[in-house]
């Protein structure tokens, strides 16, 4: 797993978030404050530590640099890894591996690294899927899209897989904005030494629904969110204005120009995980953190609702699909979740009309099939309530209505049928259940 750091989300999160949008087609219009977390509910317990001498911090450096500057850098690096032991309030067991890079091998390493994560081919058959859903511009090549993205956004990361931090140089050190970044990195190296977390993400990852994956990983961001905030909380009033005026000079263009949905989804593990850490302090204080780590959250509804993660409750019963198309190929299969509800959503319906839409989830279940450059989407559903259902499927209608290429539609039997357009679509509710299919 690589735990990354994006710009954004050390621009913009925070322990509270209230964001009003005024109007639904216009989701960047937004009016956000924030504030840290409540000092009474985030003093560590109590830690003498010393910073690791220089050379006890293994790791390696660009060739290009000069030593004064990897110096520099390691100087700050070994207060750092004291200041993340403090705030977390946990021992590193050994001291963390720590490359430093400059700026294009750096840019290379991140680029190396998401193009290992991501599967040309997989890409593009998501691209056909997010097309055919309405969601994505089909001219714009999504792989190299996430491939520029991340490498844009990326400020360092901890990879758990070699176990190692991975920072740019700075030829002056760290910023104080860069100082926050590193903190919440070694508090994921800090918490992988002790939890051992990352051979559960891949099992969920590989395995799993996809939905538990997101909530885990909401959990792991969180955590680093939540204690990186209370690193913040010790600077000075300077230190703060400088790391708030750097984070302004910050070019997020290309993270501009996504989809609101896909801006949304790459800061969800930060903001609602931060969301979802606080109630789990508030709970039950600093130990509860630890603790999450033997019970992470399975579900994003866990997640997006910390209520239903303290009290364990699990998706509905809900037979998986039997679906066999001949000629096609099974591209994904899962769960949306919650999230991913609100995801489809996010363009179509005001804010509140897509959390009250998809906050009745109970549990889903999909596939998705490739023929070539044709993709089929097969869904089921069902609500906690049929009021609930019947706000998923009516979102849906509308969705399918203003957001994908389907047409005019038609009453078929119970459902409601689109083959006038692009986009074949048929939506059926029966009672707290929904049916769904879409293809090309």
């Amino acid at each position: 797993m690589l735990a990354l750091a994006l710009v954004a989300a050390a621009c913009t999160s925070s322990a509270e978030t209230t964001t009003t949008t005024t109007d639904a087609g216009d989701v960047g219009s937004s009016s956000t404050t924030t504030t840290a977390p409540a000092e009474t509910s985030t003093t560590p317990s109590s830690t003498t530590t010393t910073a690791p001498p220089l050379t006890d911090i293994p790791g390696s450096a660009s060739d290009s640099l000069d030593s004064a500057t990897v110096e520099r850098m390691r100087s700050q690096i070994a207060d750092l890894i004291v200041a993340a032991e403090e705030v977390r309030g946990l021992p590193f067991l050994e001291t963390p591996t720590v490359t430093i890079l400059d700026e294009q091998e750096f840019s290379d390493r991140v680029e190396t690294l998401i193009s290992e994560e991501l599967d040309q081919a997989e890409t593009a058959a998501d691209q056909a899927y997010f097309t055919m859903m309405g969601m994505w511009d089909e001219d714009v090549d999504l792989y190299q899209f996430l491939i520029d993205l991340y490498t844009e956004q990326v400020a360092g990361f901890y990879d758990a897989d070699t176990k190692e931090m991975v920072v740019p140089a700075s030829a002056d050190g760290f910023t104080t904005l860069q100082e926050i970044t590193v903190v919440h990195e070694l508090v994921h190296a800090l918490t992988d030494q002790h939890f051992d977390y990352n051979d559960e993400y891949e099992r969920r990852f590989d395995e799993g629904t996809g939905d538990d994956a997101a909530a885990m990983a909401a959990l792991l961001e969180g955590d680093a969110t939540y204690f990186q905030l209370v690193f913040m909380q010790e600077l000075s009033a300077a230190e703060a204005l400088q790391a708030a005026m750097e984070s302004l000079t910050i070019d997020t263009g290309l993270l501009d120009s996504a989809p609101q949905w896909l801006q949304d989804d790459l800061l969800f593990p930060y903001q609602e995980g931060l969301k979802l850490l606080e109630t789990i302090v508030a709970d039950g204080g600093i130990a509860a953190a630890d603790l999450a780590y033997a019970r992470y959250p399975d579900t994003t509804e866990q997640v997006l609702d910390p209520a239903k993660y303290l009290r364990t409750e699990a998706p509905r019963d809900l037979a998986p699909l039997d679906v066999s198309l001949p000629g096609w190929e099974e591209h994904d299969r899962g769960s949306l979740g919650e999230w991913g509800l609100r995801l489809i959503l996010t363009d179509t319906l005001q804010r509140g009309a897509v959390t009250q839409a998809a906050a009745g989830w109970g549990n889903d279940d999909y596939r998705i099939f490739a023929n070539g450059s044709d993709v089929a989407f097969v869904f089921s559903y069902v609500g906690d309530s049929e009021a609930d259902a019947e706000d998923l499927a009516n979102g849906l209608v509308s969705h399918a209505r203003t957001r994908m290429s389907a047409g005019e539609s038609v009453e078929d039997g119970d459902g409601l049928l689109f083959d006038q357009g692009e986009v074949y679509v048929f939506i059926d509710r029966i009672e707290d259940e929904i049916f769904f299919v879409a293809a090309t």
